[in-house]
């Protein structure tokens, strides 16, 4: 599957290159000081589950290793003696001891440090009398660092272990709890130590519990209180760095902030299913920032205070605001098109409070029809990197909108706009920002509307494996489903994707195997909600990443006469049914076997296409290899394939032979697009990650550009990814029942409509040459075409996908302002 490529290409690679270099020679092998010798868990029967799920590492011995009083010294997750799960929200181990045991300690072993491999969030020691009703007797991963201290910067192998507990027991559960968002658990052996016999004459002790509860529970709370120390490390570093200040300030801001933290506790709405990690969560967290914004007032700022940024940069948690207000809102746009803007406000007051806002001099009256003011929330990540990227609307009225700002924590303002009807010129105004109480804010606005339309049916094709067919997959429910479709469509998708269910309930007559009945329903009603679509792309899922799975049709196998003859009829019918409803067979497109890599068996993809190919050629066999030296990878492949879709990421890490080998692929004839599948979705830089891959899609002469995927919230809510199996993967915030706007989700929009600008300047370029012309400003279009791209792209840290990382994100608005004035000046 998509979300697994970089995750699994990365692990393959990283355990390569540690046995190569014998990095398992280094790594250190930790264990408890105070270890209890007697391991009563040794040679005794367990049960996992779920049952492991990791290839490299799991075997038939799976059942007995764990307690076989072996460790490994090599490179942990491809020794048979380790058990591994993937993508998984918790696992257990449950061990049966025969007997009720006094429990004294325990201890598991497992690995990180490399290869995508995280440490655990928490483990968890569970025991029972009798199987059914556990209680919780310890968290090892707090008590062991009580002991060890923190985890390893680098690749280990590590026993966490205690002495620590009091229980008793005949069976001993581990709840294996991974960060939210991290693909793998590991571990080699679980050790149970016996504690003194009067454990035994005392009553079970320990709140009942159940696993998923404590995976729930333990994951929630764990994160919370990382949460917590991290930003109140980090503002307590703000106050011993700020310069100009008193040691006795100094001190009484770290007093304020140790009093602020002093009786942490998480929040009761964390225990709800309703429950949301935006910033700053519970009165505690609230507390720790309002110490920030004293900071604020020691260092002189202002109590309210406006600064306007690149809307594309990340905010920082924890900085300092400006001496004054500054910048000025710019936006240059077309009839018909989106663009956004942003603005800063940093409050220093004493307790959270509204602003009004609204806009003077421009056209529209205070709130005009063509604005959409959106009050970016704080949400924190599975990975414990808050993002400021959610975009619900402010409230608005019929005088402005109201935004609720919190001390010391930075509020952003995201504007949209969407100018339609409004004529073409310079219009200067400005955003006023009135609190309930102080003065009053004004930030100048400069808004350019270009004589230019912006067309409704765009170039480039765009998609994300929504799977809106059915009743949806992944983050889409009955519930939001609308919503997700009304927003896919308004930020120009127009290459919806299907599973393989909408093209695989037929049936064939016994007799005549020539005749063929289709069951259209589900097909019907996914066109029928994508009547703009210029392509419709269906996943027949005969293979994934991880091997094939389906390869016969109604019993045919591959490679019998009898499959491609039954393939060749399905796929005719599908067309005769599509061209009565007018749609050409080469608006279809199949992805047979997703990501065939290294080590993929293709014959059933190469049968499929085959035999599609012979019926109706011009259906589209679409396909995304990720072979990381292609030009070694089966030839048959990329000759069955009309469209390629290489990973982006991986043409931009594996260099110039990379993407030679594709080129080549592109001159024989096949049409080259763009994927990417790199997670979590909010710590990718909207601009490197997502705007930028049109730019580079036209600089190559692709067609296409598809994420994975934006459903994907991995099984949580986007707005608690702390329950999240992995990535997640969406570029927008879902959650059962809502669809919010996020920024990566903006930015895909803004890059269609980049490239839809290059296509109107290429279009304008052959028609003045048609027309004789060779000017000046001919030249500068050409010139803008090619070098301006490539420049662009070689931008420093253009290619470095994560958010924080440091780059100029404004050169993309740079170069389009100048495409638009050329484009004028060609008319």
């Amino acid at each position: 599957m998509k979300r697994l490529l970089a995750l699994m290409s990365w692990m393959q690679r990283f355990t390569r290159l540690a046995i190569a270099l014998g990095v398992v020679m280094a790594a250190a092998h930790y264990a408890s000081a105070a270890e209890v010798s007697d391991n009563l868990a040794l040679g005794k029967p367990y049960k996992l589950h779920p049952l492991p799920t990791y290839k490299h590492c799991t075997d038939a011995d799976d059942r007995i290793q764990l307690t076989d009083g072996r460790t490994t010294t090599s490179y942990f997750w491809t020794q048979q003696g380790t058990v591994g799960w993937q993508r998984v929200g918790y696992a257990t181990v449950t061990v049966d001891l025969g007997r009720i045991e006094p429990i004294g300690g325990a201890a598991i072993t497992t690995a990180a440090g490399c290869a995508g491999v995280t440490w655990p969030l928490a483990i968890h020691v569970l025991t029972s009398d009798d199987g059914h009703t556990f209680r919780d007797a310890g968290e090892l991963v707090a008590l062991n660092h009580k002991q060890q201290g923190p985890w390893p910067s680098e690749y280990a192998i590590r026993k966490i272990s205690t002495n620590e507990l009091r229980a008793r027991g005949r069976y001993v559960q581990f709840v294996l709890i991974p960060k939210p968002g991290a693909p793998f658990l590991f571990t080699d052996e679980v050790e149970i130590y016996r504690g003194p016999e009067e454990l035994l004459k005392r009553p079970a002790s320990g709140p009942v519990v159940a696993a998923d509860e404590v995976y729930r529970n333990g994951r929630i709370s764990r994160s919370l209180q990382l949460r917590f120390r991290s930003d109140a490390e980090a503002i307590a570093q703000k106050i011993r760095a700020a310069e100009g200040l008193p040691p006795t300030q100094t001190q009484q801001l770290l007093n304020h902030l140790n009093e602020a933290t002093a009786q942490y506790s998480v929040p009761q709405e964390a225990a709800k299913d309703t429950f949301r990690a935006v910033l700053p969560i519970g009165e505690e967290h609230a507390r720790c920032f309002a110490v920030q914004a004293e900071l604020w007032q020691a260092l002189g700022r202002p109590t309210l205070v406006a600064s306007v940024p690149c809307a594309w940069d990340p905010i920082e948690l924890t900085s300092l605001p400006p001496e004054t207000t500054s910048g000025e809102i710019e936006v240059h746009t077309m009839q018909n098109e989106y663009r956004a803007a942003a603005m800063n406000l940093y409050d220093s007051s004493a307790a959270p409070r509204q602003i009004h806002c609204h806009f003077e001099g421009l056209p529209g009256g205070p709130t005009p029809a063509y604005v959409t003011l959106h009050q970016v929330q704080w949400t924190d990540t599975g990975q414990g990197q808050p993002v400021a990227a959610a975009l619900p609307e402010a409230t608005r009225t019929d005088s402005g909108w109201q935004l609720t700002v919190q001390p010391g924590l930075v509020r952003q303002a995201w504007m949209t706009f969407h100018v339609e009807g409004l004529e073409a010129g310079g219009y200067a105004g400005q955003f006023v920002m009135t609190p309930e109480n102080g003065p009053t804010l004004r930030v100048p606005v400069r808004l350019r509307v270009w004589p230019l339309t912006f067309p409704s049916q765009t170039t480039l094709l765009v998609g994300g494996w929504s799977y809106t067919n059915g009743s949806g997959s992944y983050g889409m429910t009955p519930q939001n489903r609308e919503a997700f479709l009304r927003h896919l469509q308004e930020h120009f998708v127009n290459a919806p994707w299907a599973t393989s269910s909408v093209m695989r309930s037929v049936k064939f007559d016994p007799q005549d195997p020539a005749q063929i009945q289709l069951d259209t329903q589900t097909f019907d009603a996914w066109i029928a909600e994508w009547p703009n679509a210029k392509r419709y792309m269906v996943f027949l899922s005969v293979g994934d990443y991880s091997g094939t799975s389906r390869s016969s049709l109604v019993g045919a196998q591959v490679g019998t006469p009898e499959f491609e003859h039954r393939v060749g009829v399905w796929i005719s019918a599908w067309i005769r049914h599509l061209r009565s409803k007018g749609i050409t067979p080469d608006r279809l497109g199949l992805l047979i076997h997703d990501e065939p890599h290294e080590g993929s068996d293709v014959r059933a993809l190469l049968a499929w296409a085959r035999a599609i190919r012979r019926a109706e050629p011009e259906v589209l066999v679409w396909e995304d290899p990720t072979y990381r030296n292609p030009v070694a990878a089966p030839a048959a492949l990329f000759e069955a394939s009309d469209v390629l879709c290489p990973n982006r990421p991986m043409w931009l890490a594996h260099g110039e032979a990379f993407g030679r080998f594709y080129r080549y692929q592109q001159a024989a004839g096949r049409e080259l697009q763009f994927y990417s599948c790199s997670g979590p979705a909010k710590l990718l830089d909207p601009y490197s990650y997502y705007r930028l891959q049109a730019w580079h899609a036209w600089h190559i002469g692709a067609t296409g550009s598809f994420f994975w995927a934006f459903g994907d919230n991995s099984g949580a809510s986007s707005w608690n990814e702390y329950l999240a199996k992995s990535g997640p993967y969406t570029p927008l915030f879902l959650d059962a029942t809502t669809v919010v706007a996020g920024k990566q989700m903006e930015a895909i929009r803004e890059s269609v409509e980049d490239f839809e600008y290059l296509v109107m300047l290429r279009k304008a370029v052959d028609r003045a040459k048609q027309q004789g012309r060779n000017d000046e400003d001919v030249k500068k279009a050409d010139l803008l075409l090619t070098d301006g791209v490539k420049t662009l792209l070689a931008v420093e840290g253009a290619s470095q996908m994560r958010w924080h990382e440091p780059k100029d994100r404004k050169t993309a608005d740079r170069l389009r302002v100048e495409i638009i004035e050329t484009l004028t000046k060609l008319r």
